[in-house]
């Protein structure tokens, strides 16, 4: 089995990041309200891929309070992917992953990360603009975008998926 795959996701409070993790780990919306996470959140899934190699995938799920930035690049030092999340009903929370990028790039970095977008809550009918989506990702190393829904299920596996195989690829070209 091949070292561990350290993944963190990052974005303000409520946009959903732990409702994605929690339907990626266990297929399922949890039916529970969540707490908004405190700190950060640490989770290991092993997965099976197509190729039959396995891969142990840890994520850390931050709290999206301000005051939890500050422990933010210590954790997310030395990652292999980043996910930042938002919610396209609360433009707000688009607009605050520019400090959340800023704040990443203060950590201790080895090597370069597989950085995704992914705005969640698709459930709801409200898209966020694709001029929008498009300058964020001309402005800052974005690999992928995707739109998700923890309720419905909509692309939550496949984020986590081709966030692994990207990492995967990128780890050849080494």
């Amino acid at each position: 089995m091949e070292k561990p795959l350290k993944v963190v996701i990052a974005g303000e409070k409520h946009v959903g990041k732990s409702s994605l993790v929690h339907r990626f780990i266990h297929q399922q919306f949890p039916l529970k309200d969540l707490y908004s996470t405190v700190g950060f959140d640490f989770t290991v899934k092993n997965l099976t891929l197509e190729d039959g190699s396995n891969v142990t995938l840890h994520l850390f799920d931050f709290g999206g309070e301000p005051s939890f930035r500050m422990i933010f690049p210590q954790y997310a030092s030395d990652n292999d992917g980043l996910i930042l999340a938002f919610d396209p009903s609360r433009e707000e929370t688009f607009d605050a992953l520019h400090e959340w990028i800023r704040v990443y790039k203060q950590r201790k970095h080895e090597k370069e990360s597989v950085n995704f977008l992914v705005s969640t809550k698709s459930d709801l009918g409200v898209s966020p603009s694709p001029l929008k989506i498009n300058d964020f990702r001309n402005q800052y190393p974005i690999d992928q975008y995707f739109q998700t829904s923890a309720v419905t299920g909509e692309n939550a596996q496949l984020v986590f998926q081709k966030m692994v195989e990207a990492i995967r690829k990128k780890h050849r070209k080494r």
